[in-house]
């Protein structure tokens, strides 16, 4: 295998938005890994779904990408299989990304981001379509910004949150770990751990 090889763990439609982008940054993609045996034996973009996921163990895979949007399911993936690849970050070459970003393993940004100085991005993070973040944010392992979300300065995201689509974050709030901000929302405060928050302005609507 080349360095620019790589097979994909996960056969939805969140993976055809990776594969998109691993083709505008000329990596080839050896196949596709899911566990759903309807999938087997089919195509996605031309590419093969060539079997479970446990095949990263004998597969001799070099680089890999979780291409699965679920931040639970994403983070059980990683942990079972980190020994049996290189997880790799990649950034849509249609996307702004200050030199002094950070980010970690596995990470993806996708077209149209835009991220802003000083901002600490974790391992397995997808900013998603469209989306921006502002200078000075910190945003943990497992978290999922999606399309077209907005967040301001100095905002914190804590572990596997879901920051849902078209929603809004405020300067400097702090959001806790394995919570989902819904669709829409605006953050106008600090939101715990394992919440779920909607509306304008986002408001608790479930604990745990």
């Amino acid at each position: 295998m080349s360095s620019r090889d790589i097979v994909i763990i996960g056969a939805g439609g969140h993976a055809k938005v990776v594969i998109s982008t691993l083709f505008e940054l000329d990596f080839r993609i050896v196949g596709i890994l899911d566990d759903d045996p309807n999938k087997w034996n089919q195509k996605v973009f031309n590419i093969p779904i060539i079997g479970p996921i446990e095949l990263l163990k004998t597969g001799n895979y070099e680089l890999g990408i979780v291409a699965i949007g679920d931040n639970r399911v994403r983070n059980e993936i990683v942990n079972k299989y980190e020994n049996f690849c290189k997880w790799v970050s990649i950034i849509h070459p249609f996307s702004y990304v200050h030199p002094t970003v950070q980010i970690g393993e596995g990470s993806v940004v996708f077209a149209g981001v835009v991220i802003q100085p000083d901002v600490f991005i974790g391992k397995h993070v997808i900013i998603n379509t469209s989306s921006s973040i502002d200078h000075d944010c910190k945003i943990e392992d497992f978290v999922h910004v999606a399309p077209g979300v907005h967040l301001a300065g100095g905002v914190f995201v804590g572990e596997g949150t879901l920051i849902g689509i078209g929603s809004s974050v405020i300067p400097y709030k702090r959001i806790g770990k394995w919570s989902i901000i819904g669709a829409g929302s605006v953050v106008i405060n600090n939101i715990p751990d394992h919440v779920t928050v909607v509306g304008v302005p986002a408001k608790l609507i479930k604990q745990g």
